[in-house]
């Protein structure tokens, strides 16, 4: 305000060459929770649903992050991977991860062509079983 003082303003008067803007400064609302920006209707709508809990949208997430970032949040170890199954012929192996979180160890079924697809496949029947990701009926794991 001082600046504008300066410039010829006084308070109470309008902003502009006609002084026709704004009489009062704008507010200042500083947010201090580290939630991102949501307004009040999305919170009535996520809290309403079928009262059922909301579950963290994982969508657009790789398995193996969104899986670490779950240990990190729970204040689990992080989680470990190893290799069960690694075999076949050299141009065509197959590969099988198990995981370790939390004490418990979980792993799929079916076997991948590559370590990378294993240890997702791997992830995602860990956050499957944790109830954090939906079964895919079309995809048994």
């Amino acid at each position: 305000m001082h600046m504008l003082q300066k410039m010829g303003w006084k308070p109470g008067e309008g902003l502009g060459k006609n002084k026709e803007g704004a009489a009062e400064p704008l507010m200042l609302d500083i947010k201090m929770d580290k939630k991102g920006l949501v307004s009040q209707d999305e919170i009535v709508k996520k809290n309403k649903i079928n009262n059922v809990p909301v579950i963290k949208d994982l969508s657009g997430k790789h398995p193996v992050s969104a899986l670490g970032e779950l240990c990190s949040k729970r204040k689990w170890n992080p989680p470990e991977y190893t290799v069960v199954f690694d075999g076949g012929p050299e141009h065509r192996k197959n590969f099988v991860f198990k995981v370790n979180v939390n004490g418990v160890e979980y792993q799929p079924t079916i076997a991948s062509l590559n370590k990378k697809h294993a240890k997702a496949q791997c992830a995602t029947v860990c956050l499957q079983a944790l109830g954090l990701v939906p079964r895919d009926s079309s995809n048994p794991l």
